[in-house]
């Protein structure tokens, strides 16, 4: 009986320390291969929370509700409040690198100046995802945006 106990303890102990820290659910570009990082971002949208490049918080008004950053077949989509963007994301040796495709042109005078969110992806080259966040980094690992995963 005392070998049950100690084994249901050691086993009960085991399971907190697994499930603790798979709750992490935390995902480093720099740590993943080429395909895990592919397959984490393909087919998800994420909403702008925070542009820390600029230190300035996404603040949705009547007009701009969200800004998605979407991930499909390799390809990327996002807006900046004012245009759209989109192309490849590629990613070789752990890091990632967004490729402009296609991008609109709308004129985008100093009335809409407090709409514009203008994401710099040239500058990402990592990732990190950690629950429902996916950060965006430079080549410094220094947080470029920030963003929510989209429900």
């Amino acid at each position: 009986m005392k070998k049950i106990i100690t084994f249901s303890l050691i086993a009960f102990v085991n399971l907190g320390i697994v499930s603790c820290s798979s709750s992490q659910n935390m995902f480093d570009s720099t740590k993943a291969s080429s395909d895990k990082i592919i397959s984490t971002l393909n087919n998800t949208s994420w909403v702008l929370k925070r542009l820390d490049s600029q230190n300035r918080d996404f603040i949705p008004t009547d007009e701009q509700k969200e800004l998605v950053l979407s991930f499909n077949d390799n390809g990327y989509g996002t807006s900046d409040g004012c245009n759209g963007q989109g192309g490849e994301f590629n990613v070789k040796d752990n890091m990632i690198s967004f490729e402009k495709g296609m991008s609109t042109m709308r004129y985008c005078g100093d009335e809409m100046k407090h709409l514009i969110y203008s994401v710099p992806f040239g500058k990402v080259k990592s990732i990190k995802v950690k629950k429902e966040q996916l950060q965006l980094f430079d080549e410094n690992n220094v947080p470029v945006a920030t963003y929510i995963k989209k429900k």
